[in-house]
């Protein structure tokens, strides 16, 4: 079930990579750092609310051609670095400035230069490395920069920024008790550990690394696909890390006076590692809530309270305080979805085609281990190779090969079928009778034999729909009111549970619902599904 709850602690931006495109005023910002800029600038103090140092000023012949063919060689690039003063000294950006223009060709070669769209716009493009700063701080610090050095801070306003900027490195982050951390977070038993072991197969990709030689927690962190954390968390569609760590040089017991001797806790988003694909930098207040949404629920889950009063360490940049937006949370969604992948490993072995080589190949993964090449799993189950891969064809939410290797989805799956097989491995066709009648279900409403409610209706008792079968399809009704965003989330959820539910998905998608909106207006009759898309009026297809 998810809640919207308000009075949650807020997070620190800490990481802002970004590549911006400022076309308002054409290459006339470029031309002008041209013609300003002194190596000496570094020293000079920039004051953007705060006093910040240019500790970099640097430049570098680049690669892209002067399109005008006034100047030899390639056009300079600069890089400006400023960091904040204070006695923390963390909190600033690395600023490297290049022109834009379209068509540009490489110095050398006179090759488009790849990477550049040919239809940039005449421009100067900024690359940002900032750390604790926020977008609004970034803009600030830009335009107090341009100020100093005697270029028009016009040239970087909000508004000068091209649809095409883009974010390809974004973390946030806020800091935790040490005992909380290491109890409850991180370690055997924490909740990064369930995270990563419930996602680590069924098609995902992830990621699990830990340290704790130095200290328990030291690091720690689980790193998943938008898919796998579109499982946990509805709509959720970014690659995330989340890690909790402590400084290099972890600080001692005696030492919790220092915020550094308790815990960071972060939830970072790095483009590269499921996909080239940066982030719209015009919506980066979206992916930060998505950020703080996904480092909250995480606490949440593990047992942790959200609220500013909780057990939250002021440092440097990071207060506990109050966010101004109210957040959804989820409850720890992993211990249904186990059931879940529990059920579709029971019905995979539920067909009643299934051979009896196959069903050995299935016996012989769970005695061989979670890997075993495809002709040592023929051998170790008295098959061939082709009844190996005629088995992996069969229970395909069960096995799958890649590179020539036979293993398991993931461990809930091996977990449950080894069960299986152990308990009846006395008697083969015994243990597929017992497999078929454990996962029978007459609708797909009802319970199964054990009392076991379908993922469909554990889905409706969770967000209260009311079901009702009729003689023209399945109808639904949500009487509390919500938004049609959140009724699009709901309805994702529920195909995903149809999709683990004895019934045709299709069935699902073809229902109607009727649903009150926050303002308390009626909707009745809409359809699930409407060309592709989830939600629309009935008909409207």
């Amino acid at each position: 079930m998810q809640t919207e709850q308000q009075h949650v602690v807020d997070v620190q931006v800490h990481r802002l990579a970004a590549n911006l495109l400022f076309d308002a005023h054409g290459l006339s910002p470029y031309w002008g750092l041209v013609s300003v800029f002194d190596p000496d600038l570094e020293g000079e103090t920039v004051v953007a609310g705060e006093e910040y140092s240019i500790e970099t000023a640097s430049y570098w012949q680049g690669k892209l051609a002067d399109p005008s063919g006034d100047v030899d060689g390639g056009l300079y690039e600069y890089k400006l670095g400023l960091w904040s003063t204070d006695e923390t000294g963390d909190k600033g950006a690395d600023l490297t400035f290049r022109p834009g223009f379209p068509n540009a060709e490489h110095v050398d070669t006179g090759e488009e230069i790849e990477g550049i769209p040919s239809d940039c716009p005449e421009s100067v493009r900024v690359q940002v490395e900032a750390t604790n700063l926020s977008k609004l701080e970034l803009y600030g610090l830009v335009q107090a920069l341009a100020d100093t050095i005697d270029l028009n801070p016009a040239y970087f306003a909000p508004d000068a920024v091209h649809e095409w900027s883009s974010i390809y490195g974004l973390e946030t982050y806020l800091r935790i008790e040490r005992a909380m951390a290491e109890h409850q977070l991180v370690g055997a038993g924490g909740i990064f550990e369930e995270i990563a072991r419930f996602s680590s197969g069924d098609g995902s990709k992830g990621e699990w690394k830990w340290d704790h030689e130095k200290t328990k927690g030291h690091y720690e962190a689980v790193a998943l696909d938008p898919a796998a954390w579109s499982r946990l968390l509805d709509d959720h569609s970014m690659a995330k890390r989340i890690k909790c760590y402590q400084p290099q040089h972890p600080r001692q017991n005696g030492q919790d006076d220092d915020p550094l001797y308790h815990h960071k806790l972060e939830a970072q988003y790095w483009a590269g590692y499921n996909s080239s694909e940066s982030l719209d930098w015009h919506s980066c207040w979206d992916h930060v809530e998505e950020l703080r949404e996904t480092t909250l629920n995480v606490v949440n889950w593990a047992g942790i309270s959200i609220r500013p009063d909780g057990p939250f360490i002021a440092d440097s940049y990071f207060e506990p305080e109050i966010a101004n937006e109210p957040i959804e949370i989820a409850s720890n969604p992993i211990p249904e979805l186990t059931e879940q992948q529990q059920l579709t490993a029971r019905e995979q072995l539920l067909d009643p085609e299934t051979t009896e080589g196959e069903f050995e190949v299935l016996r012989a993964m769970t005695d061989g281990g979670k890997q075993l090449h495809h002709s040592e799993a023929a051998e170790c189950s008295g098959t061939s190779t082709s009844t190996v891969y005629r088995a992996v064809e069969q229970f395909d939410g069960i096995l799958e090969v890649q590179n020539g290797t036979v293993q398991f989805v993931d461990d809930v799956v091996r977990s449950e079928v080894q069960g299986i097989v152990e308990r009846l491995e006395s008697a083969k066709d015994s243990a597929l009778e017992a497999v078929r009648r454990t996962v029978d279900r007459a609708t797909p409403l009802s319970a199964g034999d054990r009392g076991e409610p379908s993922a469909l209706e554990q889905w409706m008792n969770r967000h209260g729909i009311i079901p009702q079968e009729t003689y023209d399809g399945l109808e639904l009704r949500l009487d509390r009111p919500v938004s049609r965003r959140k009724l699009e989330k709901i309805l994702r959820a529920g195909r995903q549970a149809a999709e683990h539910s004895p019934t045709l998905t299709e069935h699902f998608e073809n229902a109607t619902i009727d649903w009150q909106d926050r303002d308390g207006n009626w909707h009745g009759n809409w359809q699930v599904v409407v060309n592709g898309k989830i939600l629309g009026p009935a008909g409207s297809g």
